[in-house]
């Protein structure tokens, strides 16, 4: 099993709020091994659907968003 963690991030706008919500997590859990998957502009709902199908053949899945 692998202890890399796959971090989404998905904003309806440019993701900028949604990074430093993950800076402030990065501080608090700092020997953790990530990589982070980036969607800015996400809005409709078949792009939502396409990555949590990505998501959910990824390990160790974590997904953070920031919706207005």
């Amino acid at each position: 099993m692998s202890n890399t963690y796959q971090i989404y991030l998905i904003s309806d706008s440019t993701g900028e709020t949604l990074d430093r919500i993950f800076t402030a997590i990065k501080a608090q859990f700092k020997n953790i091994n990530y990589k982070i998957h980036t969607y800015s502009f996400t809005r409709t709902e078949n792009q939502i659907l396409k990555i949590l199908e990505e998501a959910q053949k990824n390990p160790n899945s974590i997904i953070l968003y920031t919706i207005v």
